[in-house]
Formats: C-alpha cells, structure tokens, sequence
C-alpha cells in the first residue's frame, strides 16, 4: 500500500512539472514567435502563401533599409533624442526623485498623480497638446523639441525609481559615515551613490527604452530632420514595403538589447528592479 501510494506521489509530481514546463515553453514561444517572424521575414526572398519558412535567404533588405530609409542618418536622430530625453529626465528625477523620497513633502500624493498625469492619459490627446505648443515655440523638428516631449512621459519613470530608491536609504549608514569623521560631499561620492547607483542605473534604463522606441508624441513633433527609427518603419509600413519594414523592426530591437546587455553585466538582474517599493 505504501509502495503503490509512493508511485501515485510521483506520478502526480511528474505531471505538474511537466505542466510547469509545457506552460513555461508555451509562454517563451508566444513572446519570441513574433520576433522571429519578423526576423525570417527580414531575411526572406518570395515567402508568399502559406509557407512556414522562406525558400530564399538575402539581406537585400537589409541593404535597402540602410539606403533608402537612409538607417545612419534615423539611428543617429533616434539615438541623439534618447540621450536628451534620458539626461534631462535625470537631471529632473534626481532632486525631484530625493525630495519625494528623503523629504516631508505637503500633499505629496497629490504632486506624485500630477506627475504621472501623463502616462494616465490616451498619449495623442497629450500629443495634441503638446505639438500645439511646439509649433508656436519652433521646437517642431528640433532634436531638443522631440526630446522635451519625451521628457513628459520619461521623466515620470525616472522620478518613481528615484524616489522609492532614495526612500530605501538607510540613515544608519549615513550616520555612521558622519560619525567616522566623512564630509557630506564624501559621504556622498563613497556611500550614498553606490547605494543609490542601481537605482539610477534601473531610472536611465526605463528613460532610454521609452524615448527610444516613443512613437506618437514624435510623430507629432518630428519633422525630416528628426525622424526616427519608429516613425520610419510605420512610414515603411505605409508604403507596403514589408520585408524593408521587418528589417527596419530588428535594427529598431537591437540597440534596446545591447544596452540591457551591457547594464546586466555591470548589475545584477533583481538590482535594476530595486527601486520599485516592495520589490
């Protein structure tokens, strides 16, 4: 009875990991399968019909992408207007983020919800707005115009993981830095930033990805000195180039893996999210 009971025990704990592993496998195919059709697609030459894989490879595509869509000069637009949008955030989130975090605030809840009103908001109505007010100030096409209209929706990012990374302080250790004799601008340089720099790092990470792949605000603000690699494949999508799209898609992914690359090497994973309370 004991040996029968054992083989049932074991029976069930193979099958719920092999439920576990059908789930997970399941979940990991419905979030890569998109990337790789567009990726097959982007190296495709006659995949008409319902073929499952092209019967031709090229990088035609590729090759037009770079020529006709003109990539260089977009990637460089693209990348220029993240690096505005990102240093501006931060510049912003940092007193902000250390006022909200490290400071008795009045109606601080209140300041918190005007701050993220932005992301609240269908963004073309908030896009509306802003192109309005850009035209009349000719930031429209500006590389600075695109980046401040980012900075509307970046900076929220930024101010949240700041605030909570700078509430997570723990004072003891300030203090311990002030008992052994440490400058406040010491203190600063050789414990408050180290503590603090996952958390800046987590912040520069979200301001980056959303400036870089933000589409509608610019679409409202860009002009031809200052498209970008969103606006230029929805334009490619328009013009029913599909496979100069799909190459246009891999290079816009790119640049986004290669910074979490090189962000995951220097900090661990589970510290990038360590500026979020509770986590």
């Amino acid at each position: 009875m004991t040996a029968l009971a054992k083989r049932y025990w074991h029976a069930l704990i193979n099958q719920k990991k092999l439920f576990i592993y059908t789930f997970l496998w399941s979940f990991f195919l419905w979030i890569t399968s998109p990337f790789l059709i567009i990726l097959l697609k982007s190296v495709g030459r006659n995949w008409f019909g319902k073929r499952w894989l092209p019967p031709e490879l090229t990088l035609d595509w590729y090759k037009w992408a770079l020529t006709i869509a003109n990539i260089p000069q977009v990637l460089s637009n693209t990348l220029i207007i993240a690096a505005i949008a990102v240093t501006i955030s931060t510049l912003l989130a940092l007193p902000t983020g250390w006022a909200l975090g490290r400071r008795k605030v009045p109606a601080k809840e209140v300041l918190t919800s005007i701050i993220l009103l932005p992301r609240m908001i269908p963004p073309i109505a908030y896009a509306l707005g802003i192109a309005q007010i850009f035209y009349r100030l000719h930031l429209v096409d500006t590389h600075l115009g695109v980046a401040l209209a980012h900075v509307a929706i970046c900076a929220p990012y930024a101010i949240l993981v700041l605030s909570s990374t700078f509430e997570g302080l723990d004072e003891r250790v300030l203090e311990a830095a002030a008992v052994c004799g440490a400058s406040q601008l010491r203190t600063f340089f050789h414990v408050t930033l180290p503590l603090v720099l996952p958390g800046i790092l987590s912040s520069i990470i979200f301001t980056f990805t959303t400036s870089y792949n933000e589409f509608t605000l610019t679409l409202m603000t860009y002009g031809p000195h200052t498209i970008t690699l969103p606006v230029r494949t929805y334009l490619a999508v328009g013009e029913g180039y599909w496979e100069v799209t799909s190459a246009l898609s891999i290079i816009l992914i790119i640049p986004s893996l290669f910074v979490l690359f090189m962000v995951q090497r220097q900090v661990q994973p589970e510290k990038l999210v360590g500026g979020f309370k509770g986590v």
